[in-house]
């Protein structure tokens, strides 16, 4: 954003409708960055806590099989069930912007 700062740093002069222009313009673009960024950063707090998880989930799924197949077949579709619904949360995380 800092590179905005030359063109916003001087306000252009608002008594001609170009300079209200790109005033205006270069407010939202400072708006809509700072959103996209916040926005990044959920994004990648959310990532990391859903990878946490499924990391934890893994490890409970195997201590819970104790090395039966059926029964780790049976808790896998669970864990795949959960990272399923993690990255569908992830796809939709800020669409509507």
């Amino acid at each position: 954003m800092t590179q905005l700062n030359p063109y916003g740093s001087d306000p252009p002069s608002l008594l001609t409708s170009g300079g209200r222009a790109l005033a205006r313009d270069l407010q939202r673009t400072r708006r809509e960055a700072a959103v996209a960024l916040a926005q990044g950063d959920g994004l990648a707090e959310f990532t990391a806590a859903a990878m946490n998880s499924t990391a934890a989930l893994d490890r409970h799924r195997r201590l819970l099989a104790r090395g039966d197949d059926f029964l780790n077949n049976l808790l896998a579709e669970e864990e795949v069930g959960f990272v399923l619904a993690a990255m569908s949360i992830q796809r939709g995380m800020y669409r509507q912007y």
